[in-house]
């Protein structure tokens, strides 16, 4: 899966569990790490400031006394407890009273601790920030006291540290990484029903009709049962809805188009028989007014069947175009219709029936407000067939082409005839279930219009 944290400027539900997630063990790993620095601090502290006690403990061990003075012979294992693998910078000094009795007089003098007590501290000697253990001792048979102090650089110490932070901070960085790893799986696995649910969705509403059956819920999780539970019951009202329509389409289609077209029949006979011309002008009006209403019912019935009827199969171009050419001479007898048909004009796909339907819309279009002229040009054009309608009549200004496609809008050219302004709305819903794709534009400098189709190929 390929997971996106966030979509549309709103996070996911991936996003959303990383933010859950994730964030605080991040905040949890972030505490540990600096107790876990503070802890390796401390440790090293100790343990370093113990071999530094136990340097100072086995110096004071070799004091002697001789003439009332104090004296030292140092033991070479006494400063070796200090060696490490960085090498460390050791000093030593052992003062009875000002008197330096042996080691490096520069070694800072800090206030000693009382008698028999070990104190610790921080300075500097040459160049080397070092920490230094004092212990004062009172020697039989020496008035003064005597201080002995060791000073180590602090090389090891830091090692010591960074060595115990890598492995105390690594580990909740680890932690936290394989918890940001694993989260984006884990979501995946745990949306996979909620994926195959989307995709069966997608299919169903990309297919040419839409299929209202309800949703299988055996594989749906339990937390989206009530939302499919309602989405079934939804589909149930819909499929209801959808077949009462589709019933009462084919009801009106029968029932209503048989009696009109007895009526314009019958009006056209009793329009020839009229006594007076007042009769007569009445029963044309009659007469028009039934022919419109039909023509409507058609278009209307044209418009419901394009949107319902499956938009698979393949349509042959040519023989749509030949058998609309006559059907158009025979409709429109004083229209002079040119067509140009290439030998090799390949097939478009789509329902033959609704492509035939847009290019007679198109072409009746033209022939009805063309002025007398109309030209089809069919051709081949890169990976599909092309079709191009063009005619001389007095064409559209651009706000009328915006708005050319909307149910009953008929334009200045159709302002008083007989059209009911819905061939152009069947034509724009069959285009685009079919991905067809259609221009229309004025011609220049010519007056006329120009209807420029591009089918997909079979």
């Amino acid at each position: 899966m390929k997971a996106r944290p966030w979509k549309g400027g709103r996070p996911s539900l991936v996003g959303r569990l990383l933010l859950a997630q994730v964030v605080p063990l991040a905040l949890l790993g972030a505490a540990l790490a600096l107790a876990g620095a503070l802890a390796a601090r401390a440790v090293v502290e100790k343990s370093s400031d113990r071999l530094l006690a136990g340097s100072v403990t086995s110096i004071v061990a070799q004091i002697g006394v001789r003439d009332g003075q104090a004296q030292v012979a140092l033991p070479p294992w006494s400063l070796a407890l200090l060696d490490s693998p960085e090498r460390d910078a050791v000093f030593y000094a052992v003062r009875q009273g000002s008197r330096l009795v042996t080691g490096y007089d520069d070694l800072p003098r800090l206030p000693a601790p009382a008698p028999n007590e070990t104190s610790f501290s921080y300075a500097r000697m040459r160049g080397y920030e070092v920490r230094i253990a004092q212990s004062t001792v009172m020697v039989p048979g020496v008035r003064e006291p005597v201080v002995v102090a060791v000073a180590q650089s602090l090389d090891s110490r830091r090692a010591s540290v960074r060595e115990l932070l890598s492995t105390l901070i690594g580990l909740p960085v680890l932690l936290v990484a394989v918890a940001a790893a694993l989260v984006v799986p884990a979501v995946g696995w745990g949306l996979a029903p909620l994926r195959r649910l989307t995709a069966d969705l997608k299919r169903r509403a990309q297919a040419s009709r839409p299929d209202l059956a309800p949703i299988d819920a055996a594989d749906t999780p339990a937390e989206l049962s009530p939302a499919v539970e309602a989405f079934n019951h939804l589909m149930s009202s819909l499929e209801r809805f959808t077949r009462a329509l589709e019933r009462f389409s084919a009801d009106a289609s029968h029932q209503l188009r048989t009696p009109l077209s007895v009526i314009v029949a019958n009006l056209a006979l009793l329009e020839r028989s009229a006594a007076t011309p007042r009769d007569k002008a009445l029963l044309g009006d009659s007469r028009d007014a039934a022919a419109n209403l039909r023509q409507v019912l058609t278009q209307f019935l044209a418009l419901a069947r394009s949107e319902a009827t499956a938009a698979d199969g393949e349509a042959d171009l040519a023989a749509l175009l030949k058998t609309i050419q006559v059907e158009a001479a025979r409709a429109f007898p004083e229209v002079e219709l040119l067509t140009r048909l290439p030998a090799d004009l390949g097939l478009a796909r789509g329902n033959a029936v609704l492509i035939g339907e847009v290019l007679r819309n198109l072409v009746f279009n033209a022939c009805a407000y063309g002025g007398g002229k109309v030209r089809i040009v069919a051709r081949m054009d890169g990976d599909g067939p092309r079709v191009v309608i063009w005619d001389r009549g007095p064409g559209l200004d651009e706000d009328a082409l915006r708005d050319v496609f909307a149910p009953f809008n008929r334009g200045s050219a159709g302002q008083g005839s007989t059209g009911a302004g819905l061939g152009l709305a069947i034509v724009r819903s069959i285009t685009r279930r079919l991905d067809i794709d259609l221009e229309l534009r004025a011609r220049h400098p010519r007056p006329g219009l120009v209807a420029d189709l591009r089918f997909p190929a079979a």
